[in-house]
């Protein structure tokens, strides 16, 4: 992978702010071009201590950093008093590992309760002022990860479960909300998971983003931070390694960790197989460039989730077969499907529906189906080569 002055810079600049070493930046580098660049990939907070130029949106970060604790720590204060066992997610539980943690941008709060209160937890929040907004199938915990609300402009997001995509580690997190542990952030004391499942989180995070096509650098830098701080070679031989090869994400954990490695500075003990296709850290890290955080690259430059949906579905289709694909979508998006038992040998029909009505429009504005087909297997082949081309299917 050629790397542009841009990225050289960025990449430098968050070495030098996440472990002091000395930046090399470029010589033609234009600042502008990296604070747009960091922006893309929500690390300007990170890097902005280590910069020539300031930008006001780092201040309003700050800002939202602290309105963000002082809800949250309300939220788990209620909780307690509720006997709701908590947990937060991503948020506070990676920036914990940050040098500056107020500097990691945040946006909402993710929290994690244990199936049995589930829905103690709902009715608590909404006795309490928090407003419904959106959850997928409505309330339903069968069919959605999570359900969020509102409460003083903040957003917060009530997780029944965590895995996706192949990634099931909800017996394993359910247990281990029991163990929380307060750590200590800017004053407020925030329970968590134990290091070892808060690093599935965090894997399992990076997990999800990649195959939904907007993997960014903060995911790949709350991953590199949780390897320099909180894992050990003990932990990663003996808990990591025997359930990432039964679930499949070795090779991701892996890879990622030599990306960190050759680009973004981490020194690492961790006896790493070495047995891997060398091009991997830089394909990875060049579809990280090319996304953005949350794809809000592809989203500026009007490759918005239509398309990311079509290679998505064609690849499938390829894979999987065309009923399959499409019975599948049936099922999960079909509410008649998911209350009458007898509409669900139909559901392919609703699902090529659902396909046509999404995916033409992006496949006229590319011009061809083959053009896409062509795409989707440049992402699957990395997909393939990181071990996870089998959780894209479940």
């Amino acid at each position: 992978m050629m790397l542009n002055t841009t990225q050289i810079a960025l990449l430098e600049a968050i070495k030098a702010s996440l472990f002091g070493t000395e930046p090399n930046y470029p010589k033609d580098t234009d600042w502008t071009e990296v604070v747009k660049e960091a922006k893309a990939q929500t690390v300007l907070g990170i890097i902005s201590p280590v910069i020539p130029i300031k930008d006001e949106s780092v201040e309003i970060g700050k800002a939202t950093y602290m309105r963000l604790l002082f809800e949250q720590d309300k939220l788990i204060k209620l909780l307690d008093a509720n006997d709701i066992p908590c947990v937060i997610l991503k948020g506070c539980a990676a920036a914990q590992y940050y040098p500056k943690p107020h500097l990691r941008a945040m946006g909402d709060v993710d929290f994690l309760v244990q199936h049995s209160v589930f829905e103690e937890a709902i009715n608590v929040l909404e006795n309490n002022g928090y407003v419904y907004k959106h959850g997928k199938n409505k309330k339903s915990i069968d069919l959605s990860r999570d359900i969020a609300y509102k409460k003083n402009g903040i957003e917060f997001e009530l997780h029944h479960h965590f895995g996706s995509f192949g990634f099931d580690i909800d017996d394993i997190l359910d247990q281990a909300i029991m163990n929380r542990e307060y750590r200590e952030i800017d004053g407020y004391k925030i329970p968590m998971l134990p290091d070892f499942e808060n690093g599935l989180v965090l894997l399992g995070h990076m997990n999800h983003h990649l195959i939904t096509h907007n993997l960014g650098l903060r995911q790949i830098l709350d991953w590199e931070m949780y390897v320099h701080n909180a894992l050990d070679d003990t932990m990663w031989n003996k808990k990591f390694l025997p359930l990432l090869n039964s679930i499949g994400l070795k090779r991701l954990s892996i890879n990622t960790t030599v990306m960190c490695i050759k680009y973004l500075g981490l020194k690492c003990s961790l006896d790493l197989d070495t047995d891997l296709d060398e091009d991997v850290p830089a394909m990875l890290l060049e579809m990280v460039f090319d996304n953005g955080n949350f794809g809000n690259k592809k989203k500026k430059s009007h490759q918005n989730e239509i398309d990311s949906l079509v290679s998505y579905g064609l690849y499938n289709i390829k894979r999987n077969g065309f009923f399959p694909y499409f019975q599948d979508i049936g099922l999960r998006k079909w509410h008649l499907c998911q209350r009458y038992k007898i509409f669900r040998p139909f559901a392919w029909i609703y699902g090529i529906g659902s396909a046509l009505i999404r995916g033409i429009p992006a496949m006229i504005k590319h011009g061809s189906v083959k053009k896409q087909i062509d795409a989707s297997k440049e992402k699957y082949i990395l997909f393939e080569k990181l071990g996870i081309e089998s959780n894209v299917k479940k």
